[in-house]
């Protein structure tokens, strides 16, 4: 496609929605080759979810020319700034959580809600709960934007050796921050009244004796000085992002990756195709089920696509499921025995500690100023950012997410011979030495601050970042190809040995698949 058409057509999806994009791509509604895309089943290349690593495989593929088709199961959240589209704690709607009846979020009350594909799923397993997006964009439509890559020490701790952290520091690091437009937060907005509690956490932490540091984020810096001059609708500044951001003031997977992949024409994406099964056929394609579902839930159908490479990508939660589950029911009998094993939840803690005396802001804005790596003390290296919890706002509290280079603790995916269902095991109690680390931080900092509360709440066991299950270099080669069934691929978090090593998942899966997808696009599989 000519570069001036490509930019045209980015400029649409930029102004409407992926959907609006792949019509000009494909034809309107009622055209021939809509009618003809409409229907067509069979794919070179089909690639299971449409976050991080799913968005870099569609955009790759598609530049090489490869026909591809992307199923994901949640739905597509246009950015619309003249009304909202995502609830929140403060307003809790029926379009939040993934086919629950309950809502269930740290910070947040259980409060009945209608069961619904909303955007994030939280999964009940064993001693934790795994939160996960579900939405077109996957985990890029309700995380926090911080994009940062794991210290040397820790990467060559935890990656195979054949995976260099100078290559990654020097290639793959660097074109994933660019492709997701990650930058720090500028100063005009970290001095601004929402980021009060910003500056308060930093105060704090530098009389504890730690040094923090501005960290990147995938925050649109313009849309929340529109926001601070009030010329669009409020989210980021008044923390209401964990469930999206309607006014685009997230740079999501929706306005990068994602569009940028449909507007080289060989790339379908198809929302609210839920997966529920793999497999292979006796002519040796790969067949993949799919429950088709309607805006608010209804099954509409199901469906049969094959492929010939099939990449998922469906997040560390639901990859794992498929997989496990694949291998177990002798669908795609060779899958190795490692699959599911290695899972962590990255040393996810959040910690909570107040100071009445010192203001804290009225309302708190929710991307995520600054952190700092604390590599000994406190059992495990820890890197612990400001960060904002829903429920807390306008209250004298300031909230830490640590995070843990853990390299023992793990749980393993297995299928449950009573009811068939691919369930975490092994995992309760495995949070222990994060949550200790956590909290002896926090009253470490505590005491060096005179008027800081000596009680630390801690939220129960949760992650937001789990990872691990098909490691790179065990189960898959380091590429993502599955070891025993060629032409499978998995190019997600569950790449990672359990844990990042002390960062925010984001940017590592997108380097890990951005190297993954230039060798196999070079070696033709």
């Amino acid at each position: 496609m000519p570069e001036r058409n490509r930019r045209e057509l980015l400029e649409l999806a930029g102004r409407g929605t992926l959907a609006g994009l792949g019509a000009a791509v494909l034809g309107g509604r009622g055209s021939r080759a809509f009618a003809t895309a409409a229907t067509r089943t069979h794919f070179r290349a089909l690639v299971i979810g449409s976050g991080f690593g799913g968005a870099v495989a569609a955009l790759r593929l598609g530049r090489a020319g490869v026909d591809t088709l992307v199923l994901e199961r949640g739905r597509e959240w246009p950015v619309a700034p003249a009304r909202p589209v995502f609830g929140s704690v403060d307003g809790v709607t029926d379009t939040m959580f993934w086919f629950r009846r309950t809502t269930r979020y740290p910070g947040l009350l259980p409060t009945p809600v209608r069961p619904a594909p909303g955007v994030l799923e939280v999964a009940e397993e064993d001693g934790i709960d795994i939160l996960c997006g579900a939405g077109v964009g996957g985990g890029s439509v309700v995380y926090t934007g911080v994009t940062v890559a794991p210290p040397r020490p820790y990467f060559e701790r935890l990656y195979p050796a054949g995976l260099r952290h100078e290559e990654f520091a020097r290639t793959w690091f660097p074109l994933a921050r660019r492709m997701l437009g990650a930058s720090p937060m500028p100063r005009d907005v970290y001095g601004s009244e929402p980021f009060t509690h910003s500056r308060v956490w930093d105060r704090q932490l530098a009389r504890a004796g730690f040094r923090s540091t501005p960290l990147d984020s995938t925050f649109d810096w313009d849309v929340v000085r529109g926001e601070l001059a009030h010329r669009v609708p409020l989210s980021a500044t008044v923390g209401r992002s964990d469930f999206g951001c309607g006014n685009g003031a997230k740079k999501s997977l929706t306005r990068g990756y994602l569009p940028a992949a449909l507007a080289t024409g060989h790339v379908q994406l198809r929302p609210l195709h839920e997966v529920r099964s793999i497999g292979r056929r006796r002519d040796g394609r790969f067949r993949v089920e799919v429950r088709r579902l309607g805006p608010h839930g209804s099954v509409r159908g199901t469906d049969e696509f094959t492929c010939d490479l099939l990449f998922v990508a469906a997040g560390t939660l639901n990859t794992n499921r498929l997989l496990v589950a694949a291998r177990d029911s002798g669908a795609l009998p060779d899958l190795p025995a490692s699959l599911g094993e290695g899972f962590g939840d990255n040393g996810d803690q959040l910690t909570v500690r107040s100071q009445p005396l010192v203001r804290h802001g009225a309302v708190q804005g929710a991307p995520c100023a600054s952190g700092v790596l604390v590599p000994s003390g406190f059992g495990l290296p820890l890197r612990a950012e400001s960060w904002v919890l829903p429920g807390f706002h306008g209250l004298p509290a300031v909230v830490t997410l640590s995070m843990t280079v853990d390299t023992d603790h793990r749980g393993a995916f297995r299928s449950d011979p009573r009811t068939g269902r691919v369930r975490l095991t092994g995992w309760r109690g495995k949070s222990a030495a994060a949550a200790r680390a956590a909290v002896e931080l926090d009253r470490r900092v505590g005491a060096a601050n005179p008027g800081t509360l000596p009680l630390t709440v801690r939220i129960p066991a949760y992650t937001s970042h789990p990872v691990g299950g098909c490691a790179v270099g065990r189960t898959t080669d380091l590429e993502g190809r599955v070891r025993g069934v060629p032409g499978l691929y998995v190019v997600d978090g569950s790449l990672l040995p359990g844990s990042v090593g002390g960062a925010n998942p984001s940017l590592t899966i997108t380097a890990l698949a951005e190297r993954a997808l230039a060798r196999i696009v070079a070696n033709s599989g």
